[in-house]
C-alpha cells in the first residue's frame, strides 16, 4: 500500500483521473456517509480528523486545479460511534474515495422518520420513494405549454442539474421583441410565439410584446408549476415560504405564446399545438378552453386528436364556471380534463385582544405590518363596513365589521379608508380559495366575533393587535372542490363523464412576471413579486400534465389512453379525514365526478395502477361516428377520409368512468357498458369486483372475477346499471372498484347518474355567427380541407392553401373594378396559417361572401369563426407555495446523578420541567457544553438541563441556501421537550392540560440530568447529523441515550442508529430506542437491532371523561378531551342517528347533536358534526380505540351503547324539548376498563431488519402522556383558535421510548455494575403479560390478546425489575457472532464493529437474549423441524438460590427444557440451559403461535419470564 502513495506515476495518474472526473460531475455533489479502518491511517496524520481532513481535501485541490468555483467538503470527523466521516463530494469523488487506502463503505445520506402520532402528511410526491425517482423527475420528457408566454429570466427556468436536449427535439427558441435565442436553455428548450390570428382580426394593431414574452403572468405561472427548476426561498410577500418545484422538476418546457394583451383567437391556438406536435412534445398543457361550440368546431378538440393519434397526451383545464352543473368545457373524450380542489394550507393572521384573547383568523394582507395595541371599534352603525365615506369618519383604530355577505366589498370600502385595520366576520369560504386583502385585516369566523364583541362592549378602553404573514399546513379537511371550477356532464352529450380528476387549483405558489402586478397595498400601492399565488382550473391543469410527464418518463410504452386510466383509477375520492372529499360550491357537500372526476390526483399510485382502460384512435371515430356527426364534421377532427370509418359506431368507449343520464320522461331504464381492462401489473394476477351502487341503482358486473396469466394481458367484462331519475334532478354516484388477491391495487372507476342538461347544436356556428356578428363583416375563419384532393401540381399544401385564397380573392377583384391592389398580394396578407399536424386546413381573414367561395372549392370540408379564447384563471393576486417536510423526533432518558442524552428536535429550557430546584452538583465526569445559538445561551442550562447542543450541517449541505429558523438547541416543534421532560423532567405542581390529568408532573427519573442534543429540525432530518449527535453524547459521558426515531426497513450495516448504538453499548451505555407507529400490520418494526431495547406503547387506566345531564336529572358519564370551556349550559339535544347528512346538520343550529356508530363510522360522524354549526355533540359508540377522536374542536362527549340507551330513551320520552347540560374536564383513574392495551398504531415484529431476533422487547406507556411543551407551540385547536399549554397530552412509541429509557437510569443508578444487556433483561424478565383484570394484555388493533409480535416479553414493571433474580448478559462479543452469522461481509461488519479484525471464527444465530423466536417454513405438520437454543443466566440475587423451569403450552408445538432445574452456588453464578422447540405438529389456526418459560426461585421470590414465538412470517 505504502508504494502505491510513493509511485509518482500512479499518484499523477490519480490526479489527472481526478481532475476529468470533476468536469463532468461536480455539479451532482450530495452528502454521503464514509466509513473508514482508522488502522491504514498513516503516522504522519496527528489525528483521524487530520486524515480525512487531507483525503477530502486533496479532492479540492484537484478542484482549485481546474478552476471549479466549488469543492468537496468535510462535514464531520467521526470517531467514537462510527470511524469515518460524512462529506459532501459527488459520485465520481466517491469514487476516487473508494480506491484509499482504509476505505470500508460510504452511503448516502438520508432522511429519518419521527415516531409520533400527530403528524398528518397532505398527498405529494417524495424524492425517496414513488414516481418522482420512478421517472427519473420527468426526465427529458418535453412539455409543451399553450399560453400567454414565458419569462425566462425566472429562477424556474434555470438549467441547473438539467441534461442535454434529447436529439429528437426540433423545436426552437424564436427571437422577437425583448427575447434572443440565448434565453432558452436545457430546461426551457423552446419558446415561439403567434399572433397572426390577432393582428388578422384587428389590422391596425401594435403587438406590445411581440415575442414569446410574457407580459401577462399565466403563463409563466402553469409553467413553471407544471416543470419548474428548483427554487429556494419562493414567498409570497411571506406567506408559503419554501422551495418552489414544478411537478416534473426535471422535465423540458417549450412554451408557445397564443394569449396576447391585444386579444386571443383559435388560429393562434391551433397554430401553437400544431407546431407543438411538429417540434416534438411529449405532453400538451392548455389552461383555455371554448365556451359554446360543438366538438367540430372546437379547436382544443380538434388539435388535440391529431396530438392523441401521435401519442402526445393533452391535458386541458375544465373552466371557472361552477359551481352549477353543465358549465364545463374541454369535455373531450381523448384529452384528460382536470378541475380544480383546494389543498391542505392556510394563511393566518392572529389576533390578540386586551385582555389576552387570542384568534387565530384568514389574512392574506401582504406586508410585514405591526398593527400593534390600536383602539377597537365596535358601533352598529358603522359595522357593515360597507360605504368608505361612512368609514372615512370613524376613529382611528380597528374596526370590527358584521359579515353582511359581501366580503369582498367590505375589504375595498376600508382599504379606501384611513382605518388602521379590521377585524371582518365570515364563514364564507371563497376568499380562504381566492386570497386578496388589501387592507391590515383579518377574517374570524362567527363563532369566534361574540368574544369581540363582548370584550368591545365592557372595557372601557378595548384595544387589539394583528400580526400577519403566518403560514398554517396541515388543515382538515383537504382536498376540496373548488367552488368556481365548473361541472360537468359535458355540453357536448357524449356519454362520458367529466371532469376526468382534481388537481390543486387554489391558492398555487408559481413563478410570475416581476414587472407585472401581484398584490395590492392600500387603495394606490400595487406590489410586484417574482411568484404569486393564484388560483383556477388553470393552476389545476399544470399539475396533472406534470404527472402525466413523470408518467411518460416511468412508462413511455403507455398510450394517452392508458396514462390517463392510471391517473383517474388510482385518484383518491376521500379528504385527510378520510372522508369523502366535499364540494365547497355545493353546501359542503360530497363531491359527486360531475365537480371532481374520480377523484384528488395520486402521483405515487398512478405509477402502478394494475389496470389499464386503454383507447385507441379507432376508438374515439366510433364514439364521433354514434353522435349523428355528419361524414365532413367527423372529418374535421379526424383529419382523414380513408383512414376511419364509421362501420361500427359505438357510444360505449372503454372509459374508465361510468354515466348514464335520465330525462323528465325517464322512468326506468338499463344501460350496458363493456370495458377491457390491461394487466400491466407484473405477472398473473386474479382481480375480484367490488361495486358501491349509486342510490336508487342496481349495478351488476360480470364476471365478477377477472384472472390475468401475464403482464399486458387483455380481459374484459360488462357493466349493467338499472335506475330511474330522480324526482328532484339529484346527480347520484357510486364506484366499481378491482381489487387484486394481494390488495395490492384497487383500480376504481366512478359511476355517474345525472339529469340530462343542455346540450350543444350540432349546426349552431351560423347562429352564433349570425348573432355575435352579422353577415357583411369580413372576420377571421378556420377553414379544414381533404389532403387527398391537393392536384399534383402543388408541391405542399400551403400552396394548395395559398392558390385557393387566391383563386377567391381574383374572383372577388373582378367584381370591385376600383380595387388597385392585386388578388396575388392580398392573398398573401389574406392567409393566416397554414396547419400540417393539428389538422389538415388553413386560417384566413375573409368576407362572408369569400367564404362562401371558398365552400365551393375542392377539398373544402368545412369552417368554423375564429373564436376568443377564455383562460381558466380568477384574477386575485395570490400564489401557494409547498413546505418542507419536518425530521425524526428522538427521546431521553433519567436516574439519579444519571445523564441521559436525547437525540431530538431541541428543548425549551424555560420550562419548569427543567428547572434544578433540588439538584445537586453536576458530575465531575461531565465534559458535555451548552452551545449558544439562536435565542438560547449557556446560562439556560443548569444542574437539570446540564447539555444543550445542535447539529445541522448535514441539513444545511444538502440544503446549501437553506435558512434554519432556529438555529439552536431552542425546541421549535415541542417533541424533544415532550420526551426528555418525560424521562427526567423535575417535579412541576400543578400541571394539566387545560384541566385534565391535574397534578405534579415528573419524569421517570426526576432526579437524573438531562443533555439533549438536537439533530431533528423542522426544516430536515438527516442521518449525518443524527450520528454527529451519538457521536458527541458518548464523548460527553452519558449514561444512557434515548432515540424515538428510526428507518424503515433498513439492513443494519446501513442503519446510522445500530450502527452509532453499537459504539454506544460497547461502552456501557443504554440505549432505548421506539419501535415505530406504522402498527397494527406485521412486520414494519423499526429499531429492530439486537443491542438496543425496543420499545412499544400501550394505554394506562386513566381516561379523560365528561358528565351529561339530562332534562330529567339523570347522569351519563362518557369519554372527552374537549379542551375548550369547562361546561356547556342546558342546551336542546336532537338524535340524528348516522350524523352522515351535512346538510341536515347545517340545518340544526344551537342544539347538541346526538349519533349514534353501527357502521364503523365515528371518524365520519365527529367530522361530520365538526363542520357543522352546532353547539356540541354527543357520539354512541361500541368502538374501544376512540383515543384519535375525543380531542374535539366543540363541545363533545363519547358514550358506549348502554349509557347510549339511556340519552335516546330520555330523547323519546320528553315531553317537551330534551335538553342536556355538559361537563368537561374530568380525570378517571382506575376505571373498568381493561388496562394496559396495545395501541394499534404501535409497530408490530418480527423486525425485518433482524427477524433472528423477536421484537418488539418491552410496552411501556405511550398513549396521551401528558410532559412538557413550549409556551409558544399551539397544541389544540377549537373553533377558529388556537390554544396553548405548558403540557401537553401526546402518544406514539415516541412516548413510550423515554419512558424505558428513564427506568433503565433508575436501574443504572442502583446497579452500576450491570450492563447495558443485564438492564435489558431485568426490564424484559420482570414485565408482566397479564392486565389489570387478570386477563392476557389485549391487542386495539385486532381486539384479541397481544402476541409478543405487538407486546414483546410484557408490560414494565420498574419496582421488580431492581431485582429480577437471574438476568441474560450479552457482550459485543457475541452480537458480532450474530452479524456473522446473518453473512454480512467482512466490510459491512466492519462498518458496525469498526474493527478490521473480526474472524467470524464462530458465528451463532444463538444469541444469549431474554425471548426465543422460531421462524418456519410452513404451518403444517409437514413442515415440522425442530430448533434448539442455547441460553445462559446469571444470578444477581443474593447467594445460593435453585430455580426450576415452567412452560406454558405452546398449541401445535413441543417444548422442552433441559435441565429443569438450575442450582446456584454464589451470586454472578452463570449456568447454562437448553430449550427444544418442535413443530408444528398440527397445523397452525394463525401465522403466530406464543408461550411462556419461566424460571422460578425455590423461595418464589424471583420469575424470570422469557416470550416463545414460533411464526411464519419469511426469515
Amino acid at each position: 500500500m505504502a508504494k502505491v502513495f510513493g509511485d509518482f506515476s500512479l499518484l499523477f495518474l490519480f490526479f489527472l483521473t481526478a481532475s476529468i472526473v470533476f468536469t463532468f460531475s461536480l455539479a451532482e455533489r450530495s452528502t454521503y456517509i464514509v466509513h473508514m479502518d482508522k488502522s491504514f491511517m498513516p503516522k504522519a496524520f496527528r489525528s483521524h480528523h487530520n486524515w480525512y481532513s487531507s483525503m477530502v481535501g486533496s479532492l479540492g485541490s484537484i478542484a482549485s486545479g481546474n478552476n471549479r468555483r466549488s469543492s468537496p467538503s468535510l462535514l464531520y470527523s467521526y470517531d467514537t460511534v462510527v470511524h469515518g466521516f460524512s462529506a459532501v463530494v459527488s459520485p465520481a469523488e466517491l469514487e476516487t474515495l473508494k480506491r484509499s487506502p482504509g476505505f470500508v463503505l460510504a452511503y448516502p445520506d438520508r432522511n429519518v422518520t419521527v415516531d409520533t402520532t400527530h403528524t398528518f402528511e397532505f398527498l405529494g410526491l417524495s424524492p425517496s420513494m414513488g414516481l418522482w425517482p420512478a421517472s427519473g423527475y420527468g426526465k427529458d420528457v418535453i412539455v409543451g405549454v399553450i399560453d400567454s408566454g414565458v419569462w425566462p429570466e425566472s429562477e424556474s427556468y434555470k438549467d441547473d442539474g438539467m441534461t442535454q436536449v434529447p436529439s429528437r427535439w426540433k423545436g426552437k427558441c424564436e427571437v422577437g421583441q425583448e427575447f434572443n435565442s440565448s434565453m432558452c436553455n436545457l430546461k426551457l428548450i423552446g419558446a415561439r410565439y403567434f399572433n397572426k390570428g390577432v393582428t388578422a382580426a384587428n389590422p391596425g394593431i401594435k403587438i406590445s410584446m411581440n415575442s414569446a414574452r410574457d407580459t401577462e403572468g399565466h403563463g409563466t405561472h402553469t409553467s413553471s408549476t407544471v416543470a419548474g427548476n428548483y427554487v429556494k426561498g419562493a414567498t409570497f410577500f411571506g406567506y408559503a415560504e419554501g422551495t418552489a418545484r414544478g411537478v416534473a422538476p426535471r422535465a423540458r418546457i417549450a412554451m408557445y405564446k397564443v394569449l396576447w394583451d391585444e386579444g386571443r383567437y383559435a388560429s393562434d391556438v391551433l397554430a401553437g399545438m400544431d407546431q407543438a406536435v411538429a417540434d416534438g412534445v411529449d405532453v400538451i398543457s392548455i389552461s383555455m378552453g371554448f365556451d359554446g361550440v360543438p366538438i367540430y368546431e372546437d379547436p382544443v378538440a380538434i388539435a388535440s386528436f391529431g396530438a392523441m393519434a401521435k401519442g402526445i397526451i393533452v391535458s386541458s383545464s375544465a373552466g371557472n364556471d361552477g359551481p352549477a352543473l353543465g358549465t364545463l368545457h374541454n369535455g373531450i373524450p381523448w384529452i384528460l380534463t382536470v378541475a380544480a380542489g383546494t389543498i391542505d394550507r392556510t394563511f393566518a393572521g392572529t389576533l390578540v385582544l386586551g385582555n389576552g384573547m387570542t384568534i387565530i383568523g384568514w389574512t392574506m394582507f401582504p406586508a410585514s405590518a405591526i398593527v400593534n395595541s390600536f383602539p377597537l371599534i365596535y358601533n352598529e352603525s358603522l359595522s357593515a363596513c360597507n360605504s368608505s365615506k361612512l368609514l372615512s369618519k370613524a376613529p382611528n383604530g380597528i374596526i370590527l365589521c358584521k359579515d353582511i355577505g359581501s366580503l369582498r366589498q367590505q375589504i375595498d370600502s376600508i382599504t379606501e379608508s384611513n382605518l388602521l385595520g379590521a377585524i371582518f366576520v365570515s364563514d364564507y369560504d371563497e376568499p380562504f380559495e381566492l386570497g386578496g386583502m388589501t387592507c391590515p385585516g383579518v377574517v374570524i369566523s362567527s363563532k369566534d366575533s361574540p368574544s369581540v364583541i363582548k370584550y368591545a362592549k365592557t372595557v372601557r378602553e378595548p384595544v387589539a393587535s394583528i400580526k400577519f404573514q403566518q403560514t398554517i399546513v396541515g388543515t382538515k379537511p383537504a382536498p376540496a372542490t373548488a367552488f368556481y371550477t365548473s361541472r360537468g356532464p359535458s355540453p357536448y352529450n357524449i356519454g362520458i363523464a367529466k371532469p376526468d380528476v382534481m388537481a390543486p387549483g387554489s391558492l398555487v405558489l408559481a413563478s410570475w412576471i416581476p414587472n407585472g402586478y401581484a398584490a395590492q397595498l392600500g387603495a394606490n400601492v400595487f406590489l410586484s413579486s417574482k411568484f404569486t399565488m393564484i388560483s383556477g382550473t388553470s393552476m389545476a391543469c399544470p399539475h396533472a400534465s406534470g404527472v402525466a410527464a413523470l408518467l411518460k418518463a416511468a412508462h413511455p410504452e403507455w398510450s394517452p389512453a392508458a396514462i390517463r386510466s392510471a391517473i383517474m383509477t388510482t385518484a383518491d375520492p376521500y379528504d385527510n379525514t378520510f372522508s369523502p372529499v366535499r364540494d365547497n360550491g355545493r353546501d359542503f357537500e360530497p363531491a359527486s365526478p360531475l365537480a371532481m372526476g374520480a377523484g384528488h390526483i395520486n402521483p405515487n399510485l398512478a405509477m402502478n395502477p394494475g389496470l389499464v382502460y386503454d383507447a385507441t384512435p379507432e376508438d374515439y371515430v366510433n364514439l364521433l361516428c354514434s353522435m349523428n356527426l355528419t361524414e365532413k364534421q367527423i372529418l374535421v377532427i379526424t383529419r382523414s377520409s380513408g383512414q376511419y370509418n364509421c362501420s361500427t359506431p359505438s357510444h360505449d368507449l372503454n372509459y374508465p368512468s361510468f354515466f348514464v343520464s335520465y330525462s323528465n320522461k325517464t322512468e326506468t331504464m338499463v344501460r350496458n357498458f363493456h370495458r377491457t381492462v390491461t394487466n400491466v401489473g407484473n405477472g398473473p394476477a386474479t382481480y375480484t369486483v367490488e361495486v358501491a351502487a349509486p342510490k336508487g341503482s342496481i349495478v351488476e358486473v360480470y364476471p365478477k372475477k377477472l384472472v390475468f396469466g401475464q403482464t399486458n394481458e387483455k380481459q374484459s367484462y360488462s357493466v349493467s346499471v338499472k335506475y330511474k331519475r330522480d324526482e328532484k334532478g339529484k346527480v347520484s354516484f357510486g364506484s366499481l372498484v378491482w381489487v387484486d388477491g394481494a390488495g395490492k391495487y384497487g383500480v376504481r372507476s366512478p359511476i355517474v347518474i345525472s339529469p340530462t342538461f343542455f346540450s350543444l347544436p350540432m349546426n349552431c356556428s351560423a347562429w352564433l355567427m349570425l348573432i355575435l356578428h352579422g353577415n357583411s363583416e369580413s372576420d377571421n375563419y378556420i377553414i379544414y380541407m381533404d389532403m387527398s384532393f391537393m392536384p399534383k401540381i402543388y408541391v405542399d399544401h400551403h400552396s394548395w392553401y395559398l392558390a385557393t385564397v387566391r383563386s377567391v380573392l381574383h374572383s372577388s377583384s373582378q367584381a370591385r373594378t376600383t380595387t388597385t391592389i392585386s388578388p396575388s398580394s392580398l392573398s398573401n396578407s389574406k392567409l393566416i396559417y397554414s396547419y400540417t399536424h393539428a389538422i389538415q386546413g388553413f386560417s384566413a381573414h375573409l368576407s362572408p361572401s369569400e367564404l362562401e367561395t371558398i365552400k365551393n372549392s375542392p377539398g373544402y370540408v368545412s369552417s368554423i369563426r375564429d373564436l376568443p379564447v377564455k383562460p381558466d384563471t380568477t384574477h386575485s393576486s395570490q400564489f401557494l407555495g409547498l413546505a418542507a417536510d419536518s425530521g425524526a423526533w428522538p427521546a431521553s432518558n433519567y436516574g439519579e446523578d444519571v445523564i441521559i442524552g436525547l437525540i431530538d428536535t431541541g428543548v425549551w429550557p424555560e420550562s419548569q420541567s427543567f428547572h434544578d430546584d433540588g439538584m445537586t452538583g453536576i458530575p465531575s465526569r461531565w465534559k458535555g457544553e451548552c452551545e449558544v445559538g439562536t435565542q438560547f445561551n449557556a446560562s439556560m442550562c443548569n444542574k437539570k438541563l446540564i447539555g444543550a447542543r445542535y447539529f445541522n450541517k448535514g441539513l444545511t449541505a444538502k440544503n446549501p441556501n437553506l435558512t434554519i429558523s432556529i438555529n439552536s438547541t431552542r425546541d421549535t416543534e415541542g417533541h424533544g421537550t415532550h420526551t426528555s421532560s418525560t424521562a427526567a423532567g423535575n417535579y412541576v405542581e400543578g400541571a394539566s392540560f387545560f384541566g385534565y390529568a391535574p397534578g405534579t408532573a415528573r419524569g421517570m427519573a426526576p432526579r437524573a440530568r438531562v443533555a439533549m442534543y438536537k439533530a431533528l429540525w423542522s426544516e430536515g432530518a438527516f442521518m449525518s447529523d443524527i450520528i454527529a449527535a451519538v457521536d458527541r453524547a458518548i464523548l460527553d459521558g452519558v449514561d444512557v441515550l434515548s432515540l424515538s426515531l428510526g428507518l424503515d426497513v433498513t439492513a443494519l450495516h446501513l442503519d446510522p442508529i445500530a450502527i452509532a448504538t453499537f459504539a454506544a453499548v460497547e461502552k456501557g451505555i443504554f440505549v432505548s430506542t421506539s419501535a415505530g407507529n406504522e402498527g397494527p400490520s406485521d412486520a414494519t418494526l423499526h429499531n429492530g437491532t439486537p443491542w438496543v431495547i425496543t420499545v412499544a406503547a400501550g394505554d394506562m387506566d386513566r381516561d379523560y371523561g365528561g358528565v351529561i345531564t339530562l332534562g330529567d336529572q339523570v347522569q351519563v358519564k362518557g369519554t372527552s378531551l374537549f379542551p375548550g370551556n369547562p361546561s356547556l349550559s342546558k342546551t336542546p339535544m336532537v338524535f340524528t342517528d348516522l350524523c352522515n347528512d351535512s346538510m341536515a346538520l347545517n340545518r340544526l343550529g344551537n342544539k347538541i347533536v346526538v349519533c349514534e356508530d353501527t357502521s364503523n363510522i365515528l371518524g365520519d360522524q365527529v367530522d361530520n358534526v365538526q363542520a357543522a354549526n352546532v353547539s356540541g355533540g354527543i357520539f354512541i359508540t361500541n368502538n374501544s380505540d376512540i383515543e384519535s377522536f375525543i380531542e374535539t374542536q366543540l363541545p363533545a362527549i363519547f358514550v358506549d351503547p348502554k349509557n347510549g340507551e339511556i340519552i335516546k330513551d330520555y330523547i323519546r320520552k320528553a315531553s317537551g324539548q330534551p335538553e342536556a347540560v355538559m361537563e368537561f374536564r374530568q380525570t378517571i383513574i382506575g376505571g373498568n376498563r381493561p388496562a394496559p392495551r396495545v395501541t394499534s398504531y404501535s409497530s408490530r415484529g418480527p423486525s425485518p431488519s433482524c427477524p433472528a431476533i423477536l421484537k418488539p422487547d418491552i410496552l411501556a406507556p405511550g398513549s396521551l402522556v401528558l410532559a412538557a411543551w413550549p409556551e409558544n407551540s399551539p397544541t389544540s385547536f377549537v373553533g377558529s383558535k388556537f390554544l396553548y399549554s405548558n403540557f401537553n397530552l401526546l402518544s406514539g412509541t415516541s412516548m413510550s421510548c423515554p419512558h424505558v429509557a428513564g427506568m433503565a437510569a433508575l436501574l443504572r443508578a442502583a446497579q452500576p455494575e450491570w450492563s447495558p444487556a443485564a438492564i435489558r433483561s431485568a426490564i424484559m424478565t420482570t414485565s408482566y403479560s397479564t392486565d389489570n383484570t387478570n386477563s392476557p394484555i389485549g391487542d386495539l388493533g385486532d381486539n384479541q390478546p397481544a402476541t409478543p409480535l405487538a407486546v414483546g416479553a410484557g408490560h414494565i414493571n420498574p419496582n421488580k425489575a431492581l431485582d429480577p433474580g437471574l438476568v441474560y448478559d450479552a457482550t459485543t462479543e457475541d452480537y458480532t457472532n450474530l452479524l456473522c452469522a446473518l453473512n454480512y461481509t467482512a466490510k459491512q461488519i466492519q462498518t458496525i464493529t469498526r474493527s478490521s479484525s473480526t474472524k467470524c471464527s464462530s458465528p451463532s444465530l444463538d444469541l444469549n437474549y431474554p425471548s426465543f423466536i422460531f421462524l418456519l417454513e410452513g404451518n403444517t405438520p409437514a413442515a415440522q423441524t425442530a430448533r434448539e437454543f442455547h441460553r445462559t443466566v446469571t444470578n444477581v440475587g443474593v447467594g445460593m438460590s435453585s430455580y426450576t423451569a415452567s412452560v406454558t403450552p405452546m398449541k401445535g408445538f413441543k417444548v422442552s427444557i433441559e435441565p429443569e432445574k438450575l442450582v446456584f452456588k454464589e451470586r454472578y453464578e452463570k449456568l447454562s440451559y437448553k430449550l427444544t422447540l418442535e413443530g408444528p405438529t398440527t397445523k397452525m389456526s394463525d401465522t403466530v403461535a406464543w408461550g411462556y418459560l419461566s424460571w422460578t426461585d425455590s423461595a418464589g421470590k424471583y420469575q424470570v419470564r422469557s416470550p416463545i414465538v414460533a411464526t411464519t412470517f419469511p426469515k
